[in-house]
């Protein structure tokens, strides 16, 4: 399990044994905000998932366009695609 992992379910077990240990003293002030603080969170996460599999693909294409050049370069200097 890696960090990133770990840390978003202590995270949320951290939420929910706080939700579960006073639900007495909740009002909508406090509601809201814990609403907003959880959809922050949420938003935070996806974003870094998001720009992490962006950063992943534009790998794999500077990898690919690497390829399409080698395989160029050598057809220009042999006269023939490599095996």
């Amino acid at each position: 399990m890696n960090l990133k992992t770990t840390l978003t379910a202590g995270l949320l077990a951290a939420a929910m044994t706080g939700g579960a240990v006073a639900p007495a003293l909740a009002d909508g002030a406090a509601s809201t905000r814990n609403i907003l603080i959880v959809g922050g969170a949420a938003a935070a996460i996806g974003i870094t998932n998001y720009n992490h599999k962006k950063r992943i693909k534009q790998q794999e294409e500077r990898d690919a366009a690497n390829r399409r050049a080698y395989r160029q370069a050598y057809y220009r200097r042999h006269g023939r695609w490599p095996s």
